[in-house]
């Protein structure tokens, strides 16, 4: 039996376009929808994030190697920050097939993370951020790791502490919608709804909410799944 056929080029070019196009850009960001379609790729064909990466350095706005490198630093910090989310190896698989095609001008050596140390500092950035999204709704979550304390110290330490906390790359904004596409595409309904939540906290409006679900639906149904037990933003509004 032959092999189911993927997306083409072609097809996964004709999605960013239309994506590009329906984004709120004009109130979240216009540099903002391919973080958000880069994260959902990673949960369903992340080897198409090379497709992604010449979709945009064709553009004219990354027409030097110095806007490339920039690029690179804030698609790599979106799969770094997707590894708290959907593990390793699918942000890997993204990253890889982008490195296949970078040319040799064009890649970035900095190492964002060089200097990290764990500590009370860690901790209390990873707090903040977590208190930020969560507000009075964080023992929600929190209560649940009482008899788990290794997922509890995961959380705080590292999911945010080392990752979701850090904003030296991508925004507060930025890094609450790469968080948000790569749990909703996943199909997850509790931590979507924690998320939506999340997104509307840190000041996007519910219109764009709605908007930027439509998108990662748009890339689930592109890699061929469903996200048919995810919340919309319209169910949690009231919590907000």
């Amino acid at each position: 039996m032959a092999a189911p056929r993927g997306p083409t080029k072609d097809e996964t070019i004709a999605l960013f376009q239309s994506i590009e196009k329906k984004f709120p850009n004009k109130t979240v960001g216009d540099d903002i929808w391919y973080m958000v379609v880069l994260s959902s790729l990673v949960g369903v064909k992340p080897e198409h994030a090379a497709y992604l990466y010449t979709y945009l350095i064709h553009k004219p706005e990354f027409s030097t190697s110095e806007s490339r490198q920039a690029l690179i630093r804030r698609l790599r910090e979106a799969l770094v920050k997707n590894v708290s989310i959907q593990g390793v190896c699918k942000p890997l698989e993204a990253l890889f097939s982008i490195a296949k095609i970078e040319r040799p001008e064009d890649k970035d050596y900095t190492f964002t993370r060089e200097n990290w140390q764990a500590g009370p500092e860690n901790r209390a950035r990873g707090e903040k951020w977590l208190n930020t999204i969560y507000q009075s709704n964080l023992s929600t979550a929190t209560d649940q790791f009482a008899a788990h304390k290794d997922f509890d110290f995961i959380s705080r330490e590292i999911t945010y502490g080392f990752y979701l906390s850090d904003h030296s790359i991508l925004t507060p904004i930025e890094t609450e919608l790469v968080t948000l596409a790569g749990i909703m595409i996943q199909n997850l309904p509790l931590e979507t709804a924690w998320h939506l939540r999340g997104t509307r906290r840190v000041g996007i409006s519910k219109e764009d909410v709605e908007e930027i679900q439509q998108c990662v639906e748009m890339v689930a149904a592109f890699g061929s799944t469903t996200l048919h037990k995810v919340p919309r933003v319209a169910d949690i509004e009231q919590e907000v």
